[in-house]
């Protein structure tokens, strides 16, 4: 016979034990479940310095390739347009005088602008006079200081057409790393054997892997007659300079979105690039007598400092794009024409 005592104890342990068992389950289920969710924080983190630390290094030349094979014959009927244009590199020590060695690295190819990107790599965005690029635009880059290039087209994403989308490329690094690319958009084709008279305009698009651009929206700039945006910041102003023929003229940008007429620049020598120097000026490339350069410290006012480049006999070079390596030599990517 059991007592009263003995069958209370019983109970009072058979109760004991199951609120221990209670008690270690949700101790083990708050264990597991901070695990997962340490483990969920974890991912997000992982997924967050991707995407803080997803600035472009060099772009892979992988997954370069053109659209469609190269045009065989003249598909802008422009006896002066970029079918008849090739890319060639000249080289200098001290970034102002250039030996043009007549290295040809794209045919068929106008209108060049190259950057260096963190990894040391070389690239070339350029105006596509093959039509090989549904977007009218290619890239090419080089891992060996420029001895070699490997070319293909170059991608943009947009709703504002479903062909070329402009010309003309410009190509900068933001503060985030990213690739900015300016390019110019006509209105419409132009009237053969007359000259442009209608407003032009110039978008952007940016990148993260330099081979494929999504366009931005809005205009950055438009402006009667204007070619070949140079787009650079100087202090805290942005500044656009760009051509009307030989003509050059300047809009400035407190975002380097939104630009605005200021003046002229040059009467004669546009068609430029701009770049910062290491003593605080800014140093300008531009087509005239071959290619020819001033220098800056404000971006208004300008010295001149001669000829940097003649051309070849029988040739005409212009759009000239320098570059300065590692080893502080230079490269200048540059367009020739018969």
């Amino acid at each position: 016979m059991v007592s009263k005592n003995q069958n209370g104890i019983g109970h009072l342990v058979l109760f004991l034990l199951v609120l221990v068992v209670t008690i270690g389950g949700l101790v083990g289920w708050r264990v597991i479940g901070s695990d997962k969710k340490t483990q969920t924080g974890s991912t997000s983190s992982s997924n967050q310095t991707k995407t803080e630390t997803g600035k472009i290094d060099k772009i892979d030349t992988s997954k370069l390739a053109f659209d469609k094979p190269a045009a065989t014959s003249d598909p802008f009927n422009d006896r002066k347009g970029p079918f008849y244009h090739d890319v060639y590199l000249a080289s200098s020590t001290d970034g102002v005088h250039f030996s043009n060695s007549q290295q040809q690295i794209i045919s068929k190819a106008s209108v060049p602008d190259a950057i260096k990107l963190p990894a040391g790599q070389l690239v070339i965005y350029a105006v596509d006079g093959g039509q090989r690029s549904v977007s009218g635009l290619l890239v090419a880059a080089s891992d060996d200081n420029g001895k070699t290039w490997k070319a293909g087209s170059l991608q943009v994403k947009t709703s504002r057409t479903a062909y070329s989308v402009g010309a003309d490329p410009q190509v900068l690094l933001t503060d985030d790393g990213k690739l900015r690319l300016y390019y110019l958009v006509f209105p419409g084709p132009p009237t053969s054997g007359q000259p442009p008279t209608s407003v032009n305009k110039v978008y952007s698009a940016t990148s993260s892997d330099g081979l494929n651009f999504t366009e931005e929206q809005g205009v950055r700039f438009e402006y009667a007659q204007i070619t070949d945006p140079d787009v650079i910041k100087i202090g805290t102003t942005w500044f656009m300079y760009a051509a009307q023929g030989q003509t050059q003229i300047y809009a400035t940008s407190t975002n380097g979105s939104s630009f605005t007429y200021k003046g002229v620049t040059r009467q004669k020598g546009s068609v430029s690039k701009t770049i910062a120097l290491s003593d605080g000026k800014y140093r300008q490339f531009y087509c005239a007598d071959g290619i020819s350069s001033s220098t800056t410290s404000d971006g208004i006012n300008w010295m001149d400092e001669g000829v940097n480049l003649a051309a070849p006999a029988g040739k005409i070079i212009c759009d000239p794009s320098p570059i300065q390596l590692d080893d502080g030599s230079w490269l200048m990517v540059y367009k020739a024409a018969s």
